[in-house]
């Protein structure tokens, strides 16, 4: 038997196992243009089976929604080339129910191809809803024009077989009524000025409008009045083209109620919000952004961000540039001085390129008031590299300095000075806890007062403090510094219960090799207490004659 009289016998029978096993399927007819055709009375159908065929060229695109077109599109193509094809489909009426379609060459027997819509079975992937497979979930599709004709004073004359589909009214119902009787209160003003317009220029106009249907919906549609002038003002006539628009203006609403919903969303953050164009220019602000920077009503980008002070602008605004220009993302700080007050807000800038596939090309900044915060970032800062009592810096601090300084490369020596104070321990144990921590206060602030731009004093702990002298000269300078030092230790000061003596034993090291901050320290140690053991209250330079004694 002959290839092509196999398929054909495999066609027959897959239609008559369909049709048997699927009673309820709907079956619509198809010419081999894929546009859809009555169905031929040898095909044996039931009148409810069929698929109605509308009065205009339709295929079975028009009856499923949009998102499954391409399935069609597939199984057509597919079916094409083998014969027959199955895909999975939903109707536009009840976009939720999937429907098997079966597309099935029969034009050897019919002369026509068969479109089938059936129920899936329990077996296959997409899982039925349950509503029952009637041809109501195919109503064709509501016709996306119609012409209305008028006379000149918009009195309805006549209306197509399309008008009736899209509208539902009939002509008896509407022949004879003014066509502003069957718009929308809201948009008849807009109707009526557009149509003296056409009258008056003798030429076609378009409007958009809400047209009442028959079933009391209203429906969007593009009224287009075209003007046929006449010698007698009864014979003039008016044709109206209508245009179906509800998909657009619903998808225009759709839109307005996202952009409502998205300025409320960003009117009740609590972040400030800075919308710009991709040429720079403002665009959108919300409330909070003019409270956070003071500045409530700005028309420009400089008059909103006019608070930022002075050194802190060129950054934002090379950030902002950097967004705009090359899409660059970035967060900083910046400082805000509220306009007629000295009062400082520190503000987070989170700044975000925005490009063509947000649909919004420019940038996007959100700002934060983070002043307490950055208050208690500074704060744990503090507490984390200075000592709480006398503001030096804490051991690890002055330690990590060391390092960095003796790793620098720069002119001259480092050289340090280590302090011990010698009358601390009998202030401390007679005069109490209180006395002994005014008195380290009263020690470190004679010693920083001796300090350079580049010097750093640190308290390594107890009565010991350390000082770092940068790019000392010579080793007789470093010994100057710390006579300096133990002189300015060597006095009576004043304290809450009274004047007592200070002293303080210094012992003064230089890196004159590569050496780390430890071993420079305690290169500095030894020689304190070597003065210490001398008692002479002057300060001791460690030498290597030193390190050999020790």
């Amino acid at each position: 038997m002959p290839e092509k009289m196999v398929a054909a016998e495999l066609r027959d029978n897959a239609l008559n196992s369909l049709l048997k096993t699927h009673p309820e399927a709907l079956v619509s007819a198809i010419g081999t243009d894929g546009f859809r055709v009555p169905m031929p009375s040898s095909v044996g159908l039931r009148d409810e089976q069929i698929i109605p065929v509308p009065t205009d060229r339709a295929t079975m695109l028009d009856l499923v929604v949009s998102q499954d077109a391409l399935r069609v599109v597939t199984a057509w193509e597919q079916a094409s080339k083998s014969g027959m094809a199955i895909g999975t489909v939903r109707t536009r009426n009840n976009p939720d129910h999937f429907l098997n379609l079966l597309l099935i060459d029969m034009r050897h027997r019919h002369g026509v191809w068969l479109g089938a819509l059936t129920e899936l079975s329990s077996d296959d992937a997409v899982p039925a809803t349950g509503t029952a497979l009637t041809a109501s979930l195919l109503v064709p599709l509501r016709p996306r024009t119609a012409t209305v004709r008028k006379n000149w004073r918009g009195l309805i004359t006549g209306i197509d077989d399309r008008a009736t589909r899209m509208l539902g009214w009939s002509a008896e119902q509407i022949v004879g009524l003014r066509s502003t009787e069957l718009i929308h209160p809201d948009d008849v003003e807009r109707a009526v000025a557009n149509w003296m317009e056409m009258l008056s220029k003798r030429e076609g106009q378009r409007v958009r409008v809400r047209h009442q249907c028959e079933d009391g919906t209203w429906l969007w549609v593009e009224t287009e009045n075209t003007f046929h002038d006449a010698d007698d003002p009864e014979e003039i006539v008016v044709v109206t083209q209508l245009s179906d628009i509800s998909d657009e203006m619903a998808a225009h609403e759709a839109l307005d109620r996202r952009e409502r919903l998205f300025r409320r969303l960003a009117e009740s953050l609590p972040t400030g919000l800075l919308q710009l164009e991709s040429d720079g220019s403002l665009f959108y602000a919300n409330e909070r952004l003019g409270a956070i920077l003071g500045i409530p009503a700005a028309t420009t980008l400089d008059e909103q961000l006019a608070s930022v002070v002075d050194r802190d602008r060129p950054g934002l605004d090379a950030a902002i540039t950097a967004a705009l220009r090359e899409g660059t993302d970035s967060e900083l700080e910046v400082e805000v001085r509220l306009p007629g007050s000295e009062q400082l807000r520190r503000c987070a800038v989170s700044l975000t390129a925005l490009t063509d596939q947000e649909g919004a090309p420019g940038a996007l900044a959100c700002v934060s008031d983070i002043t307490e915060s950055a208050r208690l970032r500074e704060e744990l800062k503090a507490r984390a590299t200075f000592d709480a009592l006398t503001g030096c810096y804490n051991r690890a601090s002055i330690m990590a300095l060391l390092d960095q300084t003796l790793a620098d490369d720069q002119p001259g020596l480092t050289a340090v000075a280590f302090v011990d104070l010698d009358k601390f321990k009998p202030v401390n144990d007679g005069l109490g806890h209180a006395a002994g921590d005014e008195l380290l206060q009263r020690a470190a602030t004679l010693l920083t007062g001796l300090l350079g731009p580049e010097d750093l004093a640190g308290r390594l702990g107890g009565d010991e403090f350390l000082l770092v002298f940068p790019g000392v000269v010579s080793r007789a300078e470093a010994v100057a510094i710390g006579q300096r030092v133990a002189e300015t230790l060597h006095q009576e000061v004043a304290l809450s219960c009274g004047a007592v003596r200070l002293g303080g034993s210094v012992g003064v090291a230089c890196a004159d090799r590569p050496i780390t901050a430890d071993e420079l320290v305690a290169r500095a140690d030894a020689a304190m207490y070597e003065s210490k053991r001398q008692r002479l209250g002057a300060p001791v330079l460690y030498t290597d004659e030193l390190r050999q004694a020790a």
